[in-house]
């Protein structure tokens, strides 16, 4: 019978009792609050879809240079990032430190190409797939990141990454799965009032 060395591996070394419980309780509180803001944003985008009109898909909207459909395609993009960045902070969040902030340094760097980008992709987009092509493509993306919501394991929600804040004003500095999980949200009601809507907007939009 071989010797059995003791498992000096800080991820997979077992952890005390009580300190599991609470960070499964604290895990499991953070996965419904977020549930919950997740299904709200979902109505929200919903509400707005349907207060654009087929007609007006294709009409200017409150955000100068864009249409409606332009406006609903750039809410999708926010939760279309959501699925890749996960899976990118989580290996960020096993690495030094440097090696995170050094790409983030390299991603702010790049900040004109990936605004030019932003601009232009909603434009060819939102013509290509249509308002039906849209709607449905956010509900794809949304349970997709429902999915990865729950597959969240207690000790990854401490991981972090550093984050190219010239992006996005919503971008931090340093981000967590929690805050990237809420960022599409925050970016949806960022959004929502330059629609120029053509039909009343469904009074169950939160603020």
């Amino acid at each position: 019978m071989g010797v059995r060395w003791p498992n000096l591996n800080p991820f997979t070394r077992a952890k005390p009792v009580e300190s599991c419980h609470h960070m499964n309780a604290a895990s499991e509180e953070t996965r419904l609050h977020l549930r919950a803001e997740l299904e709200a944003a979902r109505q929200e985008f919903h509400a707005m879809a349907a207060a654009v009109s087929e007609e007006a898909w294709s009409e200017p909207s409150n955000n100068p240079g864009w249409t409606n459909g332009q406006v609903l395609f750039h809410v999708l993009l926010g939760f279309l990032l959501v699925p890749p960045l996960a899976r990118l902070l989580v290996v960020f969040g096993h690495l030094p430190g440097a090696l995170g902030r050094a790409f983030a340094r390299l991603l702010d760097l790049s900040t004109p190409f990936f605004h030019g980008i932003n601009a232009a992709g909603p434009r060819g987009a939102a013509r290509m797939l249509g308002r039906n092509g849209v709607i449905a493509r956010f509900d794809r993306v949304h349970r997709v990141i429902l999915t990865r919501l729950e597959r969240v394991r207690p000790e990854q929600w401490t991981l972090a990454m550093a984050y190219p804040t010239r992006w996005d004003p919503r971008f931090r500095s340093e981000m967590r799965l929690e805050d990237l999980f809420h960022y599409p949200v925050l970016h949806l009601r960022h959004h929502r009032s330059q629609l120029r809507a053509t039909q009343p907007v469904s009074a169950s939009i939160s603020s």
